[in-house]
């Protein structure tokens, strides 16, 4: 008994070990993972962002830009649709009442109709679908182009954020530092509590707008990871440092480009293709449209010995409408023309607003230039050079400890200013980048547009049709009123 009494306690002292090594086990492998997790984040969060990166993540995940794509991509399918012939009508007729003809009563009548419209009316329709086609994917290129721009502006933003961050924790060592000096200055009586006062009030200062550069980096990080379509928690680490640039294009030059690439001038450029060609759909729907019909006849058996008794009938006919109702018409063909008025005078309008923005935004980028410079070779070596005499005559007892704050806030003041311009430089130019339509600081010859890797064999099919659109008297078409149109 007392045998098989050891045997048990033994068998529960082997179990209860296995299932405290199992739960040891368990926990290990939590503690690995959340080791790994917090690493990794930690990795993640180091990891510094790089312009072109989150430039290329927003291209590929944004739904502003896969809305814009698929739009762009299901106006290609309308374009067979517009070229294609109606729909045949097929009718049965029965006769409730037999007519009686020479070879037998008809029984029954099918029919097959088809229309067909006047030439070059179906073709005109393909080519105003394709030239809607080329708006929306220029309207595709233009969101992009915004959402890259949405980008560029948060990203220049968290880096003066993170400078200005990186300048406030520097100035409050400095204070600190001053307000050591004021402290023992203080004690041995040279300098009195007022200054040690001032000193830590200056830090707390500080320590609040540092707490409001914070805020502000956190919505700005949001704004990102909205354009990148990412959670609004997810952490952006430092940022790359931006190389201040001497910008060398000529006003001529953007205003060239401008005129050549600017998604929203080439959508209506596209527009104004569309509008002639309803223009001369118009006047074609003057010409009748045809139809052909093919009848069949069922006819029963007849009276008579003829081999022609109960034989089948089938006949053809061709019909066309009649467009008699004119004044119709002319409204039809006058709503074009002033439709395409409307689309020239709206692309002169957009040319006029384009460049004049583009002569806007070229003198900030020379203003803030002639900024940077100012900053990095007048403004802050004088600012330097102020504070260090006056942290020496504070020493020395020749200068007071306000006058020591005023030339510390000075630099801080200078080195932000200096960074907010480095800032708002690539601003202007991210602006000005998206005005003419092209990259102007890594590629100036700019991106040769074409087809998009997106589009189906299908598709490309249905965009056949020239893609680039010349308009060599464009602009003397707009000057006569459109009387060429006309």
């Amino acid at each position: 008994m007392n045998f098989l009494t050891e045997a048990f306690f033994n068998l529960k002292e082997v179990i209860e070990r296995k299932k405290m090594g199992r739960k040891l086990m368990i926990c290990s492998i939590i503690v690995v993972f959340l080791s790994l997790t917090a690493a990794f984040s930690q990795e993640e969060a180091e990891k510094k962002a790089v312009l072109s990166e989150l430039i290329q993540v927003a291209m590929s995940e944004n739904p502003h830009i896969r809305a814009a794509e698929q739009e762009w991509q299901a106006s290609i399918e309308r374009i067979p649709q517009a070229k294609a012939l109606p729909d045949p009508m097929l009718s049965y007729s029965h006769f409730g009442q037999s007519v009686e003809t020479r070879v037998g009563p008809q029984r029954n009548k099918i029919s097959v109709a088809q229309k067909f419209p006047f030439f070059g009316k179906l073709s005109l329709k393909g080519e105003m679908a394709r030239s809607q086609a080329w708006m929306l994917e220029s309207q595709y290129r233009a969101v992009k182009a915004d959402v890259e721009l949405r980008v560029k502006k948060t990203f220049f933003s968290l880096y003066w954020l993170d400078k200005s961050l990186r300048i406030s924790q520097e100035e409050k060592e400095v204070i600190q530092r001053l307000a050591d000096i004021a402290q023992k200055k203080y004690e041995t009586g040279q300098a009195t509590q007022q200054d040690v006062l001032k000193a830590q009030l200056e830090i707390s200062r500080v320590m609040d707008r540092i707490l409001a550069l914070k805020q502000g980096r956190t919505a700005v990080v949001s704004e990102l990871n909205a354009l990148l379509n990412r959670p609004a928690e997810t952490p952006v680490g430092a940022l790359e440092e931006i190389e201040v640039f001497e910008f060398r294009v000529e006003l001529d030059t953007l205003y060239e480009w401008a005129k050549e690439t600017r998604p929203e001038l080439r959508k209506i450029q596209y527009l104004i293709e569309k509008n002639e060609k309803g223009l001369k759909l118009a006047k074609r729907n003057y010409y009748p449209d045809f139809r052909i019909m093919v009848d069949y006849i069922n006819i029963g058996g007849g009276t008579t010995m003829s081999p022609e008794d109960g034989r089948n009938a089938w006949m053809a006919s061709i019909g066309i409408n009649l467009p008699i109702w004119r004044k119709k018409l002319r409204a039809g063909e006058a709503e074009e023309a002033t439709r395409l008025k409307a689309s020239e005078n709206l692309y002169r309008n957009m040319e006029n607003e384009t460049l004049s923005r583009v002569n806007e935004l070229f003198y900030e980028v020379k203003t803030d230039e002639e900024q940077i410079k100012l900053y990095k070779y007048s403004l802050l070596p004088q600012a330097e050079q102020s504070f260090k005499a006056s942290e020496i005559g504070y020493l020395a007892g020749k200068v007071d400890f306000l006058n020591l704050l005023d030339s510390e806030r000075m630099v801080l003041m200078i080195k932000n200013g200096y960074y907010k311009a480095i800032s708002d430089l690539n601003k202007s130019v991210a602006q000005l980048e998206r005005i003419v339509g092209r990259n102007i600081l890594f590629t100036p010859g700019g991106e040769e547009e074409g087809h998009d890797t997106t589009l189906s064999d299908d598709q490309r099919e249905n965009l056949k049709a020239s893609h680039k659109i010349d308009y060599p008297d464009l602009n003397t078409d707009i000057q006569n009123g459109g009387e060429k149109n006309e």
